[in-house]
C-alpha cells in the first residue's frame, strides 16, 4: 500500500461528506424540470465551479498526465490560444445565449423545434452512441489510477473468454455507484450541489499542490530533467516538437478551430446548459468555467512535469527504480503509457499530500461520472424515447412526472451497466486523447454545423442538417476504421487507386507504416469543414429562399416572456450592457486583461522565436515567471469564485423551496414549440393532454 492512515481518513472524509450533501439535497428534485434542470436556478458562479470540475474528470487528468509528459511546457505554449478563444467565446454568448433563449434542455430538443422530430431521433440517437462509447472507457482509467496510486494488488481470475482483475473491477463497481446514487438521488440539482463542492474542494488542493511542487524543486533541476527529452520532441522550447508524438502545434491549432465551431455541440454536460436562471447568467457561467484554466492549469502541468524530471534525473534514481519496477509489470505499452505519472506521483507525495490528492482524484471522477450519468441516461429518453413514443402514438400525450422521472432513472442505470462492461473487457490502443477525437467526432464531426447553422443563419433547413450528419457520420466511420485497421485500408486503397497509392507512398512514405499516419485529430477537423460546407450548399440549394422564424425559436418579439431581455449582436455582444452588475463586470475586465496578456506574450514570443534562436534557459525562465504568476491567479480565483459560488448554492436551494413546478416543462416538442409554450386554449385546440393524465398511476 502506498497510503497511509491520515491519506486514508482524508480520502475517506471527503467520501462520506459529499454523500451527505447529495442525500440533503435530494429533497429539492419534484418535478422533471427539476430532474434534467435544476428547474433553471443556477447562478453564475454555481454553475461555473460546479460545470467546470464536471469537464475536468479523472480521465482527463490522466490524459492530461499523459499529454504534458510527452509536450511538458510547449503543449502550454500552445494552449495559450485555448484561452483567448474560451474568453472571447464565453464573453460574447456564443452559442450560450441563444441556446438558453429557446428554453431547451437537450441539443436534440433544439433540433425538432428548429428542423423535425425525426432529425431529433436521428441526432439525438448519435449523440447517446457517440458519448456513451466516448464514456465508456471513463471508469476503466479511473479505476486503473486508484489501483496504481493507493497501491492495491491484482487479483486474477480466468472467465473462459477473458481474464478479469477482481480488484480493479471492485473499484470500478465501488466508485460507480457513488456517481450512479447521486444522479439517481436528485438528477441535476444533486449533481450541481455535489459537483460545486467538490469543485471548490479540488481547486483549493491544487492550490496546495501547486505550493509544494513550486518550492519542492529547484528550477535548475527541473531544466536538466526536461533537457534530457529528444531534440525534436522538445519539453522545453514550442517550436521544437515536430517528433512530439500526437500533440504537436497541428493538434492544438485544430483543438482551437474545435472549440468555436462545436462549442455546447458535445452534450456530456447538457444539464449545465439549461440550468441558468437566465441567458445572461449563462453566458456568465460560461465565462466562470473558463477560469478553470488558471486555477487548475498550473498543478495539471506541474504534476507531469515532475514525474518527467524524477524519472529521468540523476538525483532521484531511487525513485526512478521504484516506479520503474511497478510499471515493469503493465504489460500494455498503451496502459504504461496512461500510468507513468500515477505510480511515479504514487512513490513522491509525502504522506498527507497523497490522500488529499487521491480525495482530488475521487471527485474528479464522481463529478464527470454522475454528470455523464445524467447527461446520456436523459438523452436516451428526451431524444429518443419519447419522440418515437410521441409519433408512434399519433399524438402527443405526455408522461406525468413521476413515470417520466421513472423512465429517465431506469436509462441512467442502463448506462452504468454498459460503461461498466465496456470498461471491464475493452483492450484500448491510443492515448486518452486521440480516443476521444475518434469516439466524438461520430457526433462533433457535424454538430457544429446544424447548431450554428440554426442559431444563427435563417436559411439553414433541415436538408442542409440532415445533409451535414450524414456526411459527418460516414467520415467518423471510415477514420475509425483507418486508425484501428490501417493495414487493411492500404489494401484497398492500392486495389482500388493504384497509381494514386503509388504516388502518395513516394511523397508521404509513412502511409507504408503499420499505424495510419493521419491522426484522429486531423481527421476530425477535415470532417467538420466538410459538414460546413454540405450543410451551407444544401441549405441554399433546397431553401429557395424560404426563411425560418428565428423570434418564434429564440422567443423574442411577440414570442418574448415576461421579463426577458433582447441581446446585443455582433461586436456589441463583446461589450458590457445594462444587465451587467458590478462583480459581472470584474469578471469580464479581469478576463480580457489576462487573456489579452497572454494573447500579447504569444504572438510576440512565437515571432521572435522564429526570428532567432531562443535558448532553452530563455524559454525556462519564461515558464518561472509563468508558473509563479499562474499561482498567485490560482489563489484570488479560488477565494472569488468559492465565495460567490457558497451565495448562488444558497440561493438556488431557497428558490426550488418556493418554485411552482410547470409539469408541461418536460422537453415536449409540439409543432416546433415547447410544449410549456403553448397557452391552455392552444393545447385544448390541439387535443392535448395535461402531462400523465392517468399514467402516474401504472
Amino acid at each position: 500500500m502506498n497510503m497511509q492512515i491520515l491519506d486514508w481518513i482524508v480520502l475517506g472524509g471527503m467520501i462520506v461528506f459529499i454523500c451527505w450533501s447529495a442525500y440533503a439535497t435530494s429533497k429539492y428534485t419534484r418535478s422533471v424540470s427539476d430532474f434534467l434542470a435544476g428547474n433553471r436556478c443556477a447562478g453564475k458562479y454555481l454553475l461555473g465551479v460546479a460545470d467546470g470540475i464536471a469537464g475536468l474528470c479523472a480521465i482527463s487528468i490522466v490524459a492530461m498526465f499523459e499529454m504534458y509528459y510527452k509536450a511538458g511546457f510547449t503543449a502550454v505554449w500552445w494552449q495559450i490560444m485555448y484561452l483567448t478563444a474560451t474568453v472571447l467565446v464565453a464573453i460574447s454568448g456564443w452559442v450560450q445565449y441563444r441556446y438558453r433563449q429557446t428554453r431547451t434542455m437537450t441539443m436534440a430538443q433544439f433540433f425538432e423545434v428548429r428542423y423535425s422530430r425525426g432529425f431529433r431521433v436521428f441526432a439525438g440517437l448519435l449523440a447517446f452512441v457517440s458519448g456513451s462509447i466516448n464514456f465508456a472507457i471513463f471508469p476503466a482509467v479511473g479505476a486503473r489510477f486508484f489501483q496504481y496510486f493507493c497501491g492495491f494488488p491484482t487479483y486474477m481470475v480466468s472467465m473462459g473468454f477473458a481474464e478479469i482483475d477482481l480488484v480493479y473491477a471492485g473499484i470500478m463497481l465501488f466508485l460507480l455507484t457513488i456517481a450512479l446514487s447521486f444522479t439517481l438521488m436528485g438528477g441535476q440539482v444533486v449533481v450541481m450541489v455535489t459537483d460545486f463542492i467538490q469543485g471548490t474542494f479540488v481547486n483549493i488542493m491544487f492550490v496546495v499542490l501547486g505550493l509544494f511542487l513550486l518550492f519542492h524543486f529547484d528550477w535548475s533541476t527541473i531544466e536538466q530533467g526536461l533537457s534530457m527529452a529528444p531534440e525534436n520532441a522538445s519539453l522545453i522550447n514550442p517550436l521544437k516538437t515536430a517528433e512530439t508524438d500526437n500533440f504537436n502545434v497541428t493538434y492544438f491549432l485544430i483543438a482551437v478551430f474545435g472549440i468555436v465551431f462545436t462549442f455546447m455541440a458535445w452534450q456530456g454536460n447538457q444539464g449545465y446548459f439549461c440550468a441558468a436562471k437566465s441567458p445572461h447568467e449563462a453566458k456568465m457561467g460560461r465565462l466562470v468555467a473558463s477560469l478553470r484554466q488558471i486555477t487548475q492549469g498550473l498543478t495539471m502541468i506541474l504534476l507531469p512535469i515532475s514525474a518527467f524530471v524524477l524519472l529521468h534525473h540523476p538525483a532521484y534514481l531511487d525513485y526512478a527504480t521504484s516506479a520503474n519496477k511497478v510499471l515493469s509489470t503493465v504489460s500494455s505499452d498503451q496502459l504504461r503509457s496512461q500510468l507513468t505519472v500515477t505510480v511515479t506521483l504514487a512513490h513522491f507525495f509525502p504522506m498527507g499530500l497523497a490522500g488529499a490528492f487521491a480525495a482530488v482524484m475521487f471527485a474528479a471522477f464522481v463529478t464527470t461520472h454522475d454528470t455523464y450519468l445524467h447527461t446520456w441516461g436523459s438523452i436516451f429518453i428526451q431524444d429518443v424515447v419519447l419522440p418515437i413514443r410521441n409519433t408512434l402514438r399519433g399524438e402527443v400525450t405526455p408522461l406525468g412526472p413521476k413515470q417520466h422521472i421513472r423512465w429517465l432513472r431506469v436509462s441512467i442505470v442502463g448506462v452504468a451497466i454498459f460503461i461498466f462492461l465496456f470498461s471491464l473487457f475493452f483492450n484500448q490502443q491510443q492515448d486518452i486523447l486521440m480516443y476521444f477525437a475518434l469516439t466524438g467526432t461520430i457526433y462533433l464531426g457535424w454538430a457544429g454545423a446544424a447548431i450554428i447553422g440554426g442559431l444563427y443563419w435563417k436559411y439553414g433547413n433541415t436538408a442542409g442538417a440532415w445533409a451535414a450528419a450524414v456526411t459527418g457520420m460516414t467520415l467518423a466511420v471510415v477514420g475509425w476504421y483507418m486508425t484501428y485497421f490501417w493495414p487493411n485500408t492500404q489494401t484497398i486503397v492500392q486495389d482500388v487507386f493504384p497509381g494514386f497509392w503509388t504516388r502518395a507512398i513516394r511523397e508521404w512514405p509513412k502511409l507504408e507504416g503499420t499505424k495510419c499516419p493521419i491522426t484522429a485529430q486531423v481527421l476530425w477537423f477535415y470532417t467538420m469543414v466538410a459538414s460546413a460546407g454540405v450543410y451551407a450548399v444544401v441549405s441554399l440549394a433546397t431553401g429557395r429562399g424560404r426563411a425560418c422564424d428565428m423570434d418564434r425559436i429564440l422567443h423574442r418579439g411577440k414570442y418574448a416572456r415576461e421579463g426577458s431581455a433582447v441581446p446585443v449582436t455582433g461586436l456589441r455582444a463583446l461589450a458590457m450592457g445594462p444587465e451587467y452588475s458590478f462583480g459581472d463586470r470584474c469578471l469580464v475586465i479581469g478576463s480580457y486583461a489576462y487573456s489579452f496578456l497572454f494573447l500579447v506574450v504569444f504572438v510576440v514570443g512565437t515571432l521572435y522565436a522564429l526570428s532567432t534562436t531562443v535558448e532553452d534557459s530563455s524559454w525556462m525562465t519564461l515558464w518561472k515567471v509563468y508558473c509563479y504568476f499562474m499561482f498567485a491567479m490560482s489563489v484570488i480565483i479560488t477565494v472569488w469564485l468559492g465565495v460567490g459560488g457558497v451565495h448562488n448554492l444558497k440561493e438556488m436551494l431557497s428558490a426550488l423551496k418556493t418554485a411552482v413546478r410547470d409539469d408541461r416543462d418536460d422537453g415536449t416538442v409540439v409543432g416546433h414549440r415547447n410544449l410549456d409554450d403553448l397557452d391552455a386554449e392552444e393545447l385544448e385546440r390541439m387535443n392535448i393532454a395535461e402531462p400523465g393524465r392517468g399514467e402516474d398511476a401504472q
